[in-house]
């Protein structure tokens, strides 16, 4: 079942979708505030500074867990360049193609690593001997 198969069938429950409805400015904001900030190749402390806030608020807002007040998008909007309203308003569809790329492509990058690590944590290592563990003393 792909992503908008699974909106389109939860959308179908006028709970879920008024709850949606609700929260959807917030996952926009989230994306938006992501997507913008990589794309103009900034880090999350960056823009915090450029917007005149921590770096965890910043973290907080593109993991939709904040609810900032319109100062704090505005802040945001204009450190990154657009509205507080383009931030607001549902990501178009070529914002979302390469936000999932993005994403795909960090994932990939993750499972690459964790391969890599693992195959050099299976490899025996025969000149070395083991670490001697240390017994705690109080």
């Amino acid at each position: 079942m792909t992503w908008d198969e699974y909106m389109a069938e939860n959308l179908r429950d006028p709970e879920y979708a008024a709850a949606h409805a609700v929260g959807q400015p917030f996952s926009n904001l989230a994306l938006n505030v992501w997507s913008l900030r990589e794309t103009k190749g900034m880090t999350q402390q960056q823009l915090a500074e450029a917007a005149k806030m921590k770096q965890p608020r910043i973290a907080d807002i593109e993991r939709d867990e904040a609810n900032p007040t319109l100062l704090t998008i505005s802040r945001v909007a204009f450190a990154l360049g657009v509205t507080a309203s383009d931030l607001l308003a549902e990501p178009d569809k070529a914002r979302l193609a390469k936000a999932r790329a993005m994403v795909e492509a960090s994932a990939a990058s993750r499972t690459k690593r964790r391969r890599a690590a693992r195959a050099d944590t299976d490899a025996p290592e025969a000149s070395e001997p083991a670490p001697r563990r240390r017994r705690a003393t109080a």
